[in-house]
């Protein structure tokens, strides 16, 4: 398959099911996908889930990930399907039963649904620490994995059992192992202010400081949200590789937290006239291993889709803090 020209081609008629999709990352997912043609539904597990203003054009479906029957009859409706949903890192670690309950054996109903009622395609939204943690040193695909947290391990096991069904032919699918994406979710009560860009933002709106509270020479990569938006309606069109289905999504390059604290407070500086102060414990300053997490295979595809302009989706965050504590 060549490279993506990088304009947006016209998209056949289809329904997408969206689990997590009143999350941080599957809110603005659901926007983008119904302003590109398709038809949205927006899959939550909770009972009393309301869709916002922004997602009116999208329609509500429960996704029970504990109960079959449910499931078959949200993925009859479905000719896609984007699995985000999971137990988030902190819950996993407090709860590795719920973890494993929720995030591989949940994942394994939706496969199941969704061969059932022959889903079209299946993209399955894995992280970038089933290659262990700290991540360091040159990270690919072919990087052995080593899940060590709740939450990775569970994820690994979700990707075993869709690579399963992959490879027995018995449904199409890619696997996206995510590194941090940032952006401002449209879902504003979305449980994503505890990720470092996010807080990061929020602490210099309200303390006019940013207190690093990891190593801050740790490096990540860094992609914003509308550069995964793009690459998730990339996927739908094109179901990528399918006898090699697993891609590192990110933007290959790398920041610290303290370079990334430093952004934020440039972005404070140029929209509100101040700079907040960035402190660290020097207890926990420890030189990091240098971090590439390689998406070769991705911009092979792709080519240079992914601007991935970090101020502009800094600025979103900052602006929204602002005006919420104002």
């Amino acid at each position: 398959m060549g490279k993506w020209s990088g304009t947006l081609e016209e998209v056949a008629v289809g329904t997408v099911l969206i689990t997590g999709g009143l999350g941080c990352l599957g809110g603005g997912l659901a926007k983008h996908l119904v302003n590109t043609g398709f038809r949205v539904l927006v899959g939550s597990s909770r009972q009393n889930a309301q869709l916002p203003e922004k997602l009116k054009q999208c329609s509500l479906v429960c996704t029970d990930f504990g109960d079959l029957e449910k499931l078959n009859k949200v993925c009859a409706e479905a000719d896609y399907v984007i699995h985000l949903a999971a137990v988030n890192a902190q819950l996993s670690e407090r709860d590795p039963e719920l973890a494993k309950r929720v995030n591989s054996f949940g994942t394994k109903n939706l496969i199941k649904a969704s061969i059932q009622n022959e889903v079209k395609y299946f993209l399955y939204f894995s992280t970038a620490h089933v290659y262990g943690s700290p991540l360091i040193g040159q990270i690919d695909e072919n990087t052995e994995v080593r899940p060590l947290h709740p939450y990775a391990l569970t994820h690994k096991l979700a990707e075993d059992f869709l690579l399963s069904a992959i490879e027995s032919g018995k449904i199409n699918g890619n696997i996206i192992r995510l590194s941090n994406s940032i952006g401002l979710p449209v879902v504003k009560e979305a449980n994503c202010w505890m990720l470092f860009t996010n807080d990061a933002c929020r602490q210099a709106i309200i303390h006019r400081r940013i207190a690093i509270n990891a190593n801050p020479s740790d490096e990540r990569d860094f992609i914003t949200m509308d550069s995964v938006y793009k690459i998730v309606q990339y996927f739908l069109l094109h179901y990528p590789s399918i006898n090699d289905p697993i891609f590192n999504v990110g933007s290959g390059i790398t920041h610290s937290l303290m370079q990334m604290a430093e952004i934020i407070a440039c972005r404070c500086e140029a929209l509100f006239g101040y700079s907040p102060q960035i402190t660290y414990s020097k207890e926990k300053l420890i030189k990091s291993s240098k971090l590439t997490y390689k998406v070769d295979k991705l911009t092979s595809l792709m080519h240079d889709i992914t601007d991935n302009d970090l101020s502009s989706a800094i600025d979103e965050i900052l602006k929204f803090c602002q005006t919420e504590n104002s």
